[in-house]
């Protein structure tokens, strides 16, 4: 379903700052240029990927090399300098090279940066209003904790912001008790396009399977030590021993591909690397598979589940607070515990010899998606809330221009 356009009268000027070789960023700013608005996006360096239907800001123009990737993400540098200290120096770099001056020459209408103590931090330090800053998961939930000089970070930056979005209402309590007035917070998720849940009567827990096809289960998340994805590959096999039929497809990439490859070679049964999939093959192996597997250590709202659940994938997850909003233990899904492989093998076997209970579970997770996590509608509630801060704002710069002409 195409995104209705809006009139060049009802047209925002959007300035964002973030990471535009992330998925999940540009994943939202989609929306935003479908709806036809003028979206700029401010990047320290070029993307690797071209960002079509918007208007590109390079701060630091040239090759893309190793010093990209440190100033992109803090989390990259060496583990012997504290992550807040490098955030400080990456902070100054984004100043230096520009940042506030470039602000000034688009005029945006809001300033939004994504990543709470990256670029929102570094946006922050521009002091340019109305401010959003959106926070997805280890911003909040592991960052704060590794030294004081992060959390002291996340919370000046928070309180810079004239309104922040959290991907799901356990972030958003703990952003609340970093310091952000709970007035300033709007729980905005990032979930699934309607296009996934265009597909959900192909999927294979609603239409049955073919007799003779092979039953599969469904990795996509990044080959990251936080992924667990080593954990995945350990279960599968245990349940592979006893049904060797079932296959494991293992989407996405990472710095741990090569060992996980080497590690799947001595699992029984068949383990397949796809790679790193676009749309349309994402949105056909989630029909395809019976269940989708996501166990990380820490999470926000992962846009990969919610798109799982829309296509009529069975959820296996991590017992994570933000993933008990979502799926209810042996109803909509199954919830366990990390680094438990054995059970996780158990779950897997169990959802897989109980197609009524799949059936069940797509159609409840259809309509918690179409409730909760569908992009149509929350982008729309991020639009209504970047016309609010842009009026507000106008409403501020004509009562200043009228006191200043008394």
């Amino acid at each position: 379903m195409a995104v209705e356009r809006v009139s060049d009268a009802a047209r925002l000027r959007i300035a964002v700052l973030g990471d535009f070789d992330g998925v999940h960023t540009r994943a939202w700013l989609r929306w935003f240029i479908e709806r036809g608005h003028d979206v700029h996006a401010i990047s320290y360096y070029a993307p690797a990927a071209p960002l079509d239907g918007v208007t590109l800001h390079v701060l630091k123009p040239g090759r893309r090399g190793a010093a990209a990737a440190a100033t992109s993400g803090a989390a990259s540098a060496g583990s012997r300098v504290p992550r807040g200290l490098m955030r400080l120096v990456h902070g100054a770099r984004y100043r230096m090279a520009g940042l506030p001056r470039v602000l000034r020459a688009i005029q945006p209408d809001v300033f939004h940066a994504h990543f709470l103590v990256e670029h929102g931090f570094y946006g922050a330090l521009a002091g340019f209003h109305p401010y959003v800053v959106t926070a997805w998961g280890s911003d909040v939930l592991v960052e704060p904790r590794r030294d004081p000089l992060s959390k002291q970070i996340a919370r000046w930056t928070m309180r810079r912001a004239d309104l922040l979005t959290s991907n799901n209402e356990y972030m958003a309590e703990r952003m609340a008790a970093l310091g952000a007035p709970r007035s300033k917070i709007e729980v905005v998720t990032l979930g699934a396009d309607r296009y996934f849940l265009d597909v959900h009567e192909q999927s294979v827990n609603v239409r049955g399977r073919t007799p003779g096809e092979p039953r599969c289960v469904l990795s996509t998340r990044a080959h990251e030590p936080l992924y667990n994805i080593h954990d995945i590959i350990d279960a599968y096999a245990r349940v592979a021993r006893s049904q060797p039929d079932v296959r494991l497809a293992v989407a996405h990439g990472g710095t741990l591909t090569a060992g996980l490859q080497r590690r799947s070679q001595d699992a029984a049964g068949r383990v397949e690397f796809l790679g790193f999939l676009d749309r349309a093959a994402l949105r056909d192996a989630m029909t395809e598979a019976e269940v989708f597997l996501s166990v990380p250590s820490s999470d926000g709202t992962s846009v990969a589940l919610l798109q799982a659940m829309a296509a009529g994938c069975f959820p296996i997850v991590s017992d994570l607070p933000t993933q008990r909003e979502l799926v209810e233990d042996g109803v909509n899904g199954f919830r366990v515990p990390l680094h438990r492989s054995e059970l996780l093998a158990e779950r897997i076997a169990r959802a897989l010899a109980d197609p009524a209970l799949r059936r069940r579970a797509a159609a409840a997770n259809r309509a918690l998606v179409e409730r909760r996590g569908l992009n149509e509608t929350e982008m729309a509630r991020m639009e209504a809330a970047y016309r609010r801060l842009a009026a507000a704002a106008a409403r501020r710069t004509e009562s200043r221009e009228q006191r200043a002409e008394r």
